[in-house]
């Protein structure tokens, strides 16, 4: 259920990350917005929507409440995903400095955008799981 909880929250960071870093977007408000910058405020904004997708997804369908409040859960939750989320974001920093043009897959040509944000959250999960899981919802 991680694995899915996970994957559904990757695909909204992916496509919020999408969205949000096309011409017409955040790009076309702020001047450092752009690819030569790893678009950071599309970054952090997408990290967001794929932080608080997990969170319901997590309590939901993964992980039984652990020994802690509801609002100690959330605060060490959100804590760990932000600490996960400057990992997620220097994996797609590096990442993205090695590939700058679409990746093709023979089948499908993915945009370099996309692959690396891709491959920086698939990086950093297993952390992430454990983490959640030794700290979180533990018993």
């Amino acid at each position: 259920m991680f694995f899915i909880a996970g994957a559904l929250s990757a695909v909204i960071e992916i496509l919020f990350m999408k969205i949000l870093c096309s011409p017409n977007m955040l790009p076309s408000f702020f001047s450092f917005e752009n690819k030569s910058n790893a678009y950071p405020l599309s970054n952090l904004l997408s990290t967001g929507a794929g932080i608080l997708s997990n969170y319901f997804f997590s309590i939901r369908y993964v992980f039984e409440r652990g020994k802690h409040s509801k609002k100690k859960e959330f605060m060490l939750f959100i804590s760990l995903s932000i600490i996960t989320m400057f990992m997620s974001w220097g994996a797609f920093a590096i990442f993205h400095y090695f590939i700058h043009k679409p990746i093709n897959l023979y089948f499908y040509t993915m945009g370099d955008i996309v692959f690396c944000k891709a491959a920086a959250i698939f990086a950093i999960s297993l952390i992430n799981y454990i983490a959640k899981k030794k700290l979180v919802f533990s018993n």
